[in-house]
């Protein structure tokens, strides 16, 4: 009777061990649930992303009513309002860039950060060059017959 019957000591080591497999279980599961919010927190933020154009020229800044703004490399794009303001239609992650375009007009490219909410861009004027004389020493006939 001083000595413990051998089960006994086989049912306290199974038993323990069984509350170690729990321990080790519960520990497991909240180690994976805090990774996957962990990590969800981290993954790239969605931006939503509004801003104005504006076009400069050498005399003066205007707003570029029907400027276009794409995300490149996509077919997404919006274009500006009456008052050169736009909301881009999708939201855009970190490092997408935006292209700013209007004709006669420099396009421009803006990487997006997470500060990027409000974009103000001003397009510089292209300078458009003509190729060739004109030549004014003709008078101008037409071609048309006399009537």
């Amino acid at each position: 009777s001083e000595f413990a019957d051998p089960f006994t000591s086989l049912y306290i080591i199974t038993f323990l061990l069984f509350i170690a497999h729990i321990i080790v279980y519960l520990f497991l599961t909240a180690f994976i649930s805090f990774s996957i919010l962990f990590s969800s927190s981290f993954q790239a933020q969605e931006i939503q992303v509004k801003g104005i154009v504006k076009g400069k020229t050498e005399s003066e800044t205007e707003i570029l009513s029907g400027a276009t703004v794409y995300l490149k490399g996509t077919n997404d794009a919006t274009s500006t309002n009456r008052k050169g303001e736009f909301t881009f239609p999708k939201k855009l992650k970190k490092g997408d860039i935006l292209v700013f375009s209007y004709l006669g007009y420099l396009k421009k490219q803006i990487k997006i950060t997470e500060k990027s909410t409000f974009i103000a861009v001003i397009l510089e004027e292209e300078s458009i060059e003509m190729l060739g004389a004109l030549n004014s020493n003709k008078r101008y006939k037409s071609k048309r017959p006399k009537q």
